[in-house]
Parts: C-alpha cells; structure tokens; sequence
C-alpha cells in the first residue's frame, strides 16, 4: 500500500517539474524557430519561398505547441 503511494506521489511531483521545464523549452524552442525563420527571410538568397517554407512550418508548429502548453494550465517562467 505504501509503495503505490509513494509511486503516486513521486509521479505527481515528478510531472510537476517537467510541465514547467516543458513550457520554457517550447518558448524557447518557438523563439529559435522563430529567428531562424525571419533570418532567412532576410536573407539576400533569390529563392526566398522555396529555401524558406520549411522553417516557416517549423516555427508555426513551434508556436502551436508553445500556445497548447501555455493553455493547458502549465505554468514556467516567463522571461
């Protein structure tokens, strides 16, 4: 009885930290998708689209799953 308790509570505690680690690293994983996309959008490259579409994806879908953290209730810091 004991141990399944324990086990509980070592998984609850234990989901607490990752949740807030796991909206820092989606922010920070939006921002960095996020720049590299913008920097290839100022790139000086002929083909901006073509070269481009991929990190705009990238960064859209980095932003999704920022936004589905943020709204899940999960709390992290917010720089």
């Amino acid at each position: 009885m004991w141990n399944g308790a324990f086990v509980f509570v070592a998984l609850i505690l234990a989901s607490c930290g990752s949740h807030s680690t796991s909206l820092d690293d989606a922010r920070n994983q939006f921002l960095a998708a996020l720049a590299d996309y913008q920097a290839c959008m100022n790139s000086t490259t002929a083909d901006v689209i073509t070269n481009c579409e991929p990190k705009r994806m990238i960064a859209e879908d980095a932003e999704r799953t920022y936004k589905n953290a943020m709204s899940s209730g999960v709390s992290g810091s917010l720089r």
